[in-house]
């Protein structure tokens, strides 16, 4: 419901024969317009063909391939925006140029920005990884989501970007989830709101736009959206008492963009709509429960919606794509994020327009929404580009420095029952270095991290060689003349977490586990986690274990002077790294 002075300030929307379509006050929270842009909002939107207004409807992607070309986006219908996948800082500067250039309308460009300048899901190939959202939470200080988003604003506002598919506010419920993990702020709702709201205020200082992900919530089900539609399964009461706390906080705060996943809620699509079918619960990227009952009616958010990408098999899989594609937009989404083929499914927008199966009044308010975000952000005094300058930011001293102290706060020693620590090169001096990972690796085949680390402990005066190229025990080895060439065993694990995965559990080279910590009572183990926080599950029988949260060099770095004692441990858990089990505990 519009207060008076609401009711006063909206936007008045009308079709050229001047019926009133809908009310959006642009005046108000979120986006706050003053004249001058309400104004360009009204009149950007009275002057567009239906062509035109679907256009705005999609955000493209665009990735770093050969022969790629930004303007041929812009050339059958001009979307609303483009994301980013992972770009060298020059190259996505140069980019985004030319498709502001082109565009008649300025566009929203967007990336992840969600470990800094880059680090894993998009962002500047040469931006500073700061850290995974797990490790600034393992901080436990608002400021560390903070400095990382102020990273990621000014290397992704230096090529352009204006706009951020973060924060992440999904709660790690579920351990087995192979997705959110480390890119969530951990399990606590308390801790996430703290966490994102840093990120978010450093977004609005620079001029950035903020996305909050994944409604209705990820981290429940030990399943991935981007191979299914995955499944909230909390109660009304739960859910209402954890994700719709947090949703609710960050909306009254202001949130500007909501992005709906392809997950499905039913308690919640059975609050709206108490006689829906089983077969009818959609994921919320096709839900008009969730989009419209929930995010608009009870929560009272007034921003942008959304969807996620629609290439995901949770969004593929629920209807066919020619019905799928206008249905989003119509049942609540605002923004359709990304084409399987461009001129096919702007083709089925246009056809749904057509056929009613997207109503004018629902693209009017999406389009109407699309514009104000844009003039949030700016864009209606035009989209400059700043100058090549400003590119030399990306990894520069200040972003590093914010690296490290986030990293130095963050690793978190989970237990030490044998006092393996501090190591001593004096009293165990032969390591045996094992890689655990699931990373694409370079011809080598080791983790420029793993070398660094191995090179850092021969400089402590370490002897470190790798499992792999030496003997283990069996018919040419013995376990007694294993044990003399191996005083302990150390495992650098850099599971990493992110789409089209079923699981990220640990899995050994062979059926007998050699590579595993299977004579850990006659052998000292030390098991170092770079990313995900649940190993124990899988080597419950180590007794030194560590929680970095972050694979980069500031981690590593970090990581060796705690191993030698020479810095404190400091970080606290976001998550349960005992996973709830009773024997990781031991």
């Amino acid at each position: 419901m519009y207060t008076a002075n609401a009711f006063m300030s909206a936007c008045v929307i009308r079709n050229r024969k001047g019926m009133v379509m809908d009310r959006i006050d642009l005046r108000g929270k979120p986006f706050y317009l003053g004249d001058e842009a309400v104004r360009w909002v009204e009149e950007t939107l009275e002057g567009m063909t239906d062509k035109e207004k679907v256009g705005q409807l999609f955000c493209e992607i665009l990735w770093d391939r050969p022969g790629s070309s930004p303007e041929a986006l812009l050339e059958d219908m001009e979307p609303g925006g483009v994301m980013y996948r992972p770009f060298p800082g020059e190259k996505m500067r140069e980019y985004t140029e030319r498709m502001q250039k082109k565009a008649k309308i300025p566009l929203l460009v967007a990336c992840n920005l969600e470990r800094g300048g880059s680090g894993g899901n998009g962002g500047l190939t040469d931006g500073t990884y700061v850290s995974s959202p797990m490790g600034c939470a393992a901080t436990d200080d608002a400021q560390s989501a903070y400095r990382l988003a102020e990273v990621a604003c000014k290397e992704g506002g230096a090529a352009g970007v204006n706009w951020t598919f973060e924060p992440i506010v999904d709660i790690d419920f579920n351990p087995g989830n192979p997705i959110t993990n480390v890119r969530t702020y951990g399990s606590s709702p308390e801790r996430i709101l703290r966490m994102a709201r840093g990120y978010m205020d450093a977004c609005r200082r620079y001029g950035m736009v903020s996305t909050i992900k994944h409604f209705p919530g990820d981290g429940v089900d030990e399943r991935d959206q981007h191979l299914m539609s995955s499944i909230n399964s909390l109660s009304a009461e739960e859910w209402y008492a954890s994700y719709g706390r947090i949703y609710q906080e960050l909306i009254d705060d202001g949130a500007p963009v909501v992005m709906c996943a392809h997950i499905r809620q039913p308690a919640l699509c059975r609050e709206v709509n108490p006689g829906i079918e089983d077969e009818d619960i959609m994921p919320a990227s096709l839900s008009r429960e969730l989009m419209q009952g929930i995010l608009r009616e009870k929560l009272g958010f007034r921003g942008l919606i959304v969807t996620d990408a629609t290439q995901m098999v949770g969004f593929t899989s629920s209807m066919p794509r020619y019905l799928a594609v206008p249905a989003a937009i119509e049942r609540g989404a605002d923004m359709f994020l990304f084409t399987i083929n461009r001129k096919e499914d702007t083709g089925f927008m246009m056809e749904g327009l057509r056929k009613g199966l997207l109503s004018r009044k629902r693209l009017d308010e999406a389009v109407t929404r699309i514009l104000a975000l844009k003039a949030y952000a700016g864009l209606w005094k035009g989209a400059a580009v700043p100058p090549k300058e400003k590119l030399s930011c990306l990894r520069c001293p200040e972003h590093l420095a914010a690296a490290r102290e986030i990293a130095e706060r963050s690793i978190t020693l989970v237990k030490d029952r044998e006092k393996l620590l501090p190591l001593s090169s004096e009293r165990m001096r032969k390591v045996k270095l094992i890689q655990i990972t699931n990373e694409k690796l370079p011809a080598g085949g080791l983790l420029p991290e793993i070398e660094l680390f191995k090179a850092l402990l021969e400089k402590e005066g370490f002897e470190v060689s790798y499992f792999k190229d030496g003997r283990f025990p069996g018919e040419d080895c013995s376990l007694e003349e294993f044990k003399k060439e191996t005083d302990f065993m150390i495992y650098f694990a850099n599971m990493k977490v992110g789409s089209n995965q079923t699981t990220i559990r640990i899995v050994w080279d062979d059926f007998l586990g050699e590579d595993s910590p299977k004579y850990v009572k006659d052998i000292p183990v030390l098991f170092l986690s770079f990313s995900n926080p649940y190993h124990l599950v899988d080597v419950p029988m180590v007794g030194t274990y560590i929680n970095a949260y972050t694979c980069n060099e500031e981690s590593v770095y970090a990581m060796v002077e705690k191993l030698m004692g020479r810095s404190p441990f400091l970080g606290h858990s976001p998550v349960d790294p005992f996973a709830g089990l009773w024997d990781t505990r031991l």
